[in-house]
């Protein structure tokens, strides 16, 4: 699988405090302040725009309101956007931490930049932790944000929580609960990324409901049956007897059965949960690291996370 991680002057812009699967990038040993991480993941550089051209007839014609954001290191393009966009510089991205960083109260983990450079991504993790009662499985709190220089979106943060015992990425959205908060790239974009206080507590009652949640699926038993018979709503098709649609609800079976840290967690919902996140985040094929991130946090792969909490909930 292709990382889609970008490459300039032979440096891969990925910068973590954990060993990540491709192994590349550079990888420290502590918690990295806004500046080291913006040096090590290669996101030191700027985005401007410029009128959108077209040749027509030898002819080179303005685009009226359509504008080119590029790079202006490499000087690449990087995509096509209205005049009403305004472009969000990484540093800028990261002043969204800072209230919260300089208080203490979160660490740089991860942060990186895909394709050409038109989107990056920043983890920092919370003080928060959630503990399931009776187990030694815990669960850290990461608040990440991603921006994109093409117009394909919005700057997205998100409040993530990573099982320790196998770094399982559960973007579990609670009822009632909002995770994720989208700020578009318009010309209050600077003001509202820097309304941080926002989000920190959004983080705190999410982490709290969270907490309980998670333990009450905990307590929940469920048996094989079950499992299969959720598997298999989760992930089918319009073909029943299609054999490759078999071959991955037996392979989310066999996630529950022998995935990490999933021998002391197996026969409740908590167990079939992380099974099936198991089987999402670290063994379902994806087209690059592009796909793999977008899915697991905001598409095809969220959704079915989505689904098999709410129904994990009403066991």
């Amino acid at each position: 699988m292709a990382h889609n991680l970008n490459e300039t002057k032979g440096k891969i812009s990925f910068a973590s405090t954990q060993t990540a699967w491709h192994g590349l990038g550079q990888i420290v040993k502590e918690a990295m302040t806004s500046k080291q991480a913006i040096e090590l993941a290669g996101l030191n550089y700027f985005v401007d725009k410029t009128n959108a051209v077209a040749e027509i007839d030898s002819k080179i014609i303005s685009i009226n309101d359509k504008y080119v954001t590029y790079r202006k290191d490499t000087g690449l393009p990087l995509g096509i956007v209205g005049a009403r966009y305004e472009v969000v510089q990484n540093q800028d991205a990261f002043l969204f931490f800072d209230s919260i960083t300089e208080a203490g109260a979160a660490m740089y983990e991860t942060a990186g930049a895909l394709g050409f450079g038109e989107r990056i991504f920043i983890s920092a993790k919370m003080p928060d932790f959630i503990r399931i009662a009776g187990t030694d499985d815990n669960t850290e709190v990461f608040v990440l944000l991603t921006s994109s220089h093409d117009g394909s979106g919005s700057v997205v943060a998100a409040i993530t929580p990573i099982r320790v015992v196998c770094q399982n990425t559960l973007n579990a959205a609670l009822y009632g609960t909002k995770n994720k908060i989208s700020i578009r790239h318009t010309s209050n974009v600077k003001q509202n990324l820097s309304n941080a206080h926002k989000l920190l507590g959004i983080t705190h009652k999410y982490t709290e409901e969270l907490n309980e949640c998670f333990n009450v699926l905990a307590k929940k038993s469920v048996t094989d049956e079950q499992v299969k018979k959720l598997v298999a709503d989760l992930f089918k098709s319009e073909k029943e007897d299609s054999s490759r649609i078999k071959n991955i609800q037996e392979a989310v079976f066999a996630s529950y059965h022998t995935g990490i840290g999933q021998s002391t967690i197996m026969g409740t919902a908590w167990g079939a949960y992380n099974g099936i996140t198991h089987y999402l985040d670290h063994q379902r094929s994806y087209k690059d690291e592009k796909v793999k991130f977008e899915n697991i946090l905001f598409g095809k792969s969220a959704e079915i996370t989505q689904k098999a909490f709410n129904e994990l909930v009403k066991i």
